[in-house]
């Protein structure tokens, strides 16, 4: 089986994870869950019923960005191997690293859609800082690969894009953090409460608050426009399916074929009477091939 529109995958992952971020904010403005303007994302996911919504895309959302992550893994993988002819090397180390950082960006992302900040804030914490600290790195390691495979394999528009969303993503990811977490802190008495804080004008720390928020919301829409750069550059890729191997020799030799395990009268058929002592013959193994599969020890 080939799989030949590659692109879909990075794509899917953008429309889940807006799909979370859109529906979940329209049902949470719409019963008074948070202020029009402006909550941070998680703010409009953590109240039932657009928690549910909020958890089920995301989770949809780092499903697909993980399977994204290997696919750019083995299309750097590919460039190496049959364009520069080399099989070894650092490129292979920083590449496998960069992976894991993606991966660790799914697993957070995955995070902040279970762990409400009202019912789990630290788990809640440690999520967002893998989605957004990793993927941050994530996207600058990605950066550095694709002016290395330019022009053969990335086209300079590509990278200087990337270039560009990596740089917002920086300075975003530096503004939510200082204004999130160190000025536009919460009232002592809300960590205590099950309600989200609603924050107005009159509120301490409103301004800082309000950078916060745009700049979390400004960082996820740049991490969203560096995945379609993904789906952009797969556009003439196609994947084929795994391969599964199985020792059959092995497993048919570790198969014991005596009175204690199987019913005697097996043992009998026409097939398999003359050569079931399993001594490795390669006939005997195909001749007692039925009795394995028959017994659900393997499907072939």
């Amino acid at each position: 089986m080939v799989l030949k529109k590659v692109w879909i995958i990075p794509l899917l992952t953008v429309i889940f994870s807006l799909s979370a971020f859109i529906f979940s904010y329209i049902i949470a403005v719409s019963k008074e869950h948070v202020t029009a303007f402006w909550p941070y994302i998680s703010d409009s996911g953590t109240l039932a019923p657009e928690s549910c919504i909020f958890g089920q895309f995301l989770n949809l959302a780092a499903l697909f960005f993980a399977i994204s992550v290997y696919l750019r893994h083995r299309q750097l993988i590919e460039f190496h191997w049959h364009h520069l002819k080399q099989r070894a090397g650092n490129w292979r180390n920083y590449s496998t690293i960069f992976l894991w950082f993606g991966y660790f960006t799914a697993f957070g992302i995955s995070l902040i859609g279970n762990f409400q900040e009202i019912n789990f804030i630290m788990v809640h914490y440690i999520g967002a800082v893998l989605a957004f600290g990793c993927g941050l790195i994530y996207t600058w390691g990605q950066t550095i690969f694709s002016y290395r495979m330019q022009p053969r394999f990335a086209e300079v528009i590509v990278s200087h894009c990337r270039l560009f969303l990596s740089c917002l993503s920086t300075i975003f990811f530096t503004t939510m953090g200082i204004f999130g977490t160190v000025l536009g802190e919460f009232p002592e008495n809300w960590l205590t409460s099950k309600q989200i804080y609603k924050w107005t004008p009159e509120s301490p720390h409103y301004v800082e608050h309000i950078i916060a928020t745009c700049s979390e919301w400004l960082l996820a829409i740049c991490f969203e426009f560096y995945l379609l750069t993904f789906a952009f550059e797969l556009r003439n890729a196609n994947c084929h399916a795994p391969k599964l191997k199985l020792n059959l020799d092995h497993l048919y030799q570790s198969y014991q074929f005596n009175s204690s395990s199987i019913d005697k009268s097996k043992l009998t058929s026409n097939e398999c009477q003359p050569n079931c002592n399993m001594n490795g013959n390669p006939t005997v193994l195909a001749d007692c091939k039925h009795l394995i599969e028959s017994n659900s020890l393997i499907t072939i």
